[in-house]
């Protein structure tokens, strides 16, 4: 039983606990980092063709617009 005189993980040593806090730091890096950059991947096309400008909302469906070509417009 724990009487308040020994640290309860005396078994482990400093070195122990320094390389599993720096384990643990590189692990929530690596998932920072993999949830900012996959998380920004956005597929504009929304299964239109490459003649529809899509601007997605944060809000309900994405705006599309079909571009006109150059003879389109007469």
């Amino acid at each position: 039983m724990f009487d308040g005189t020994r640290w309860p993980y005396h078994h482990l040593r400093p070195g122990d606990i320094k390389g599993s806090l720096l384990t643990i730091g590189i692990f929530a890096a690596v998932g920072l980092v993999l949830l900012l950059f996959l998380g920004r991947r956005t597929n504009t096309n929304f299964g239109f063709g490459p003649e529809w400008q899509c601007t997605p909302m944060p809000k309900g469906d994405p705006n599309c617009v079909k571009l006109v070509g150059k003879d389109g417009a007469k």
